[in-house]
């Protein structure tokens, strides 16, 4: 069974249930419309779904499998609206292409860029990955925004809030991205940091959403 068509029977298993529509009949209606016929069966047989009158349910393998897929997806669609620019009724197509060809690394660094968004463009949840645990561990430590270190002192960029897509573009457009090394040179009357020999000048907002790592 060729792997995108199990993909795409994931992707609509998991998408029906974020609805509360997991009803067998839903579900197989929306597999026959996607010309996917046939396949769930198999699907079962390889112990990634299990099929009952009452609905379809993700196995422990199926729902991991499912998760990666659309995280993946819905990363992609962030980069390509919050980074590229692209307009949100033209992102559908990269995105399915990306989940099919991106590693699990790539997908892990792209999440760290754009500081480990919680939604899609769409606001349909994006599920965690590795890096996500491992912020919500070390930001408790290690990591805190920039606006809390001393003046003087030089951090490491851990990632970026990238709430508001603007601000992302903006201070990679000074540089600043996760990795870097800055210096927070002044708090007062405005926050200015320095990145190598350049001196930029932010909001306080845009500073509180940049998180570093001081060791």
């Amino acid at each position: 069974m060729p792997s995108r068509e199990i993909d795409e029977i994931l992707e609509i298993i998991w998408m029906k249930k974020e609805q509360g529509k997991n009803d067998l009949c839903v579900v197989e209606a929306e597999i026959k419309a996607e010309k996917l016929q046939n396949l769930l069966s198999d699907m079962e047989g390889d112990g990634l779904v299990d099929v009952a009158r009452d609905g379809v349910k993700f196995t422990a393998k199926g729902e991991r499998l499912a998760a990666a897929l659309i995280r993946r997806h819905r990363l992609a669609e962030r980069l390509l609206v919050d980074v590229l620019d692209t307009r949100e009724d033209n992102i559908e197509e990269p995105a399915c292409q990306f989940e099919h060809l991106v590693s699990e690394e790539v997908t892990e660094a792209i999440c760290t860029l754009l500081g480990h968004p919680k939604v899609c463009p769409h606001g349909l949840p994006i599920p965690e990955g590795k890096c996500c645990e491992t912020v919500r561990k070390e930001i408790k430590s290690l990591i805190v925004s920039l606006d809390k270190v001393e003046v003087g002192e030089w951090v490491r960029v851990s990632y970026i809030m990238a709430r508001h897509h603007p601000r992302l573009h903006k201070l990679m457009s000074f540089g600043v991205a996760p990795g870097v090394k800055v210096k927070l040179h002044q708090k007062s009357p405005t926050y200015v940091i320095q990145v190598e020999e350049t001196q930029i000048a932010l909001e306080k907002e845009i500073v509180s959403d940049i998180f570093v790592r001081r060791k």
